[in-house]
């Protein structure tokens, strides 16, 4: 009898939901320990790449200072590709309240600038990870503002060794952040169990949709294990195009398939 109950705990987690083994695949990985910071960024498109960026690297918030009511109200755009659905944004009218709350979470600041004093981002140069950090990245036209230049713990850049004078900004924001991740693995998947616990039941709810509770309960209570590959099988795969474009280029959609 004793042998009973974890074969049907095994078969019901078998029988999980493709969908909630690809969630736990990716609770797994996130992490609170890194968060990025967004300083007054003017462009739609680049809040949207960079919150997508920032989902796809398991961070799970994104604290945003002084955005633009319109742009703010545009940042779920399809460049997003729906990153804001699955991580948390926060959001400051003043760069000081931002560093308020970071610093009563225990964050230490290091924000991307090209001040003489700051450190490059280099496999030999990167300071130490701190326990808990936020990465700030600033504004396209002309970075961050003097007053997070003073708050600042450190101000770190990406070396260029070329004419251009600046990367843009979304392409930055991934190779600053994956710098970071990749100088401190242990980065990866560093959240409380009481957070993640409280985002599965909130992803759980999200991906099941209108009675999500009776029907993923089971799993909930014993969550199915994670897949080993987030990425999309072959079968659901489809370009990310428009109708229009791929006709012309005679590619077949998924909704062509159909």
């Amino acid at each position: 009898m004793l042998s009973v109950i974890p074969i049907q705990k095994s078969r019901m987690n078998n029988n999980a939901p493709r969908r909630l083994r690809r969630a736990e695949a990716v609770l797994l990985k996130r992490t609170s320990r890194l968060v990025l910071v967004s300083e007054s960024c003017v462009d739609t498109h680049n809040l949207a790449a960079m919150l997508r960026t920032a989902e796809l690297l398991g961070i799970q918030h994104v604290y945003v200072i002084a955005q633009d009511d319109d742009i703010s109200s545009q940042h779920k755009s399809t460049v997003s590709s729906g990153a804001h659905s699955w991580i948390e944004v926060h959001e400051f009218s003043t760069t000081r309240e931002c560093v308020a709350e970071l610093r009563d979470k225990n964050y230490e600041i290091w924000a991307t600038d090209l001040d003489a004093g700051a450190i490059a981002a280099t496999p030999g140069t990167m300071p130490a990870i701190p326990s808990k950090l936020a990465v700030v990245m600033g504004r396209e036209t002309d970075g961050i503002s003097d007053e997070m230049r003073d708050l600042a713990d450190r101000l770190i850049y990406l070396p260029m060794y070329g004419f251009t004078e600046s990367f843009n900004l979304g392409v930055a924001t991934g190779m600053i952040l994956q710098r970071v991740i990749d100088a401190d693995q242990s980065i990866i998947g560093a959240m409380p169990d009481n957070e993640r616990n409280a985002l599965r039941r909130h992803w759980y709810a999200q991906l099941g949709g209108l009675g999500w509770e009776e029907i993923y309960a089971e799993w909930l209570e014993n969550p199915p294990p994670p897949l080993e590959d987030v990425r999309p099988t072959e079968e659901s795969r489809s370009p990310r195009m428009k109708k229009n474009l791929a006709k012309r280029l005679n590619i077949k959609t998924k909704r062509d398939a159909t």
